[in-house]
C-alpha cells in the first residue's frame, strides 16, 4: 500500500499544475510549518492556501516538513524572536500600540516563538519561492519523465486500467 501512495504522490506532483503552483504551495507550507498553530495569522494563512491555486499536497508535505524542522530549531527561532522583539528600542512603541489594539493581540506577535517563526518565515518567503520553483522546474523536466518511463509507473497504469 506504501508503494501505491508513492507513486500516487510523484503522479500528483506532475499533475497539471504549473511549476509556480507546486512553488508556492511548497513555501506556503513553510510559513505554515514556521508560524504556531494557534495564531490568527496561522489560519489565516490557511484560509490563504484554499482561497489561492496551489498544490495542496506540495503545501501539507512542505508544511510537516517545517514543523518538524522548527520543533527541531525552537531553541534558535526563540533566541531569534527575542531578538526582533528587545533589540530596537524604536519599535518598542509599535509593539505596544499593536498590544492594545483590538484584533492584533490574537496573533501572539509578543510571544518570542511566534514572532520568530514569522519573521523567519517572512524572510525566507521570497529566497524558498525561487528556489523551490527552479527546483520543481528540474524535477518535471528530467525525474518525472524518467519516473513515467519506469517499469513500477507502467504496471501500476496498466493495474489501474484493468481493476477498473
Amino acid at each position: 500500500m506504501t508503494l501505491v501512495w508513492t507513486i500516487q504522490f510523484l503522479q500528483f506532483l506532475g499533475k497539471d499544475k504549473t511549476d509556480f503552483q507546486i512553488a508556492l504551495g511548497i513555501t506556503t507550507g513553510m510559513m505554515l510549518g514556521l508560524v504556531p498553530v494557534t495564531t490568527l495569522h496561522w489560519f489565516l494563512l490557511l484560509i490563504f492556501v484554499f482561497a489561492l491555486r496551489m498544490n495542496l499536497l506540495a503545501t501539507m508535505v512542505s508544511a510537516l516538513f517545517f514543523a518538524a524542522l522548527s520543533f527541531l530549531l525552537s531553541t534558535p527561532i526563540e533566541s531569534f524572536g527575542f531578538w526582533t522583539l528587545t533589540s530596537h528600542s524604536a519599535l518598542i512603541p509599535i509593539f505596544v500600540r499593536a498590544y492594545h489594539a483590538p484584533i492584533i493581540p490574537f496573533t501572539a506577535f509578543h510571544h518570542t516563538d511566534v514572532m520568530g517563526g514569522t519573521f523567519l518565515g517572512v524572510l525566507l518567503f521570497f529566497p524558498m519561492l525561487v528556489i523551490s520553483q527552479r527546483l520543481t522546474h528540474r524535477y518535471r523536466d528530467s525525474l518525472h519523465a524518467y519516473w513515467l518511463s519506469t517499469r513500477i509507473q507502467r504496471a501500476y497504469v496498466h493495474y489501474r486500467r484493468f481493476s477498473n
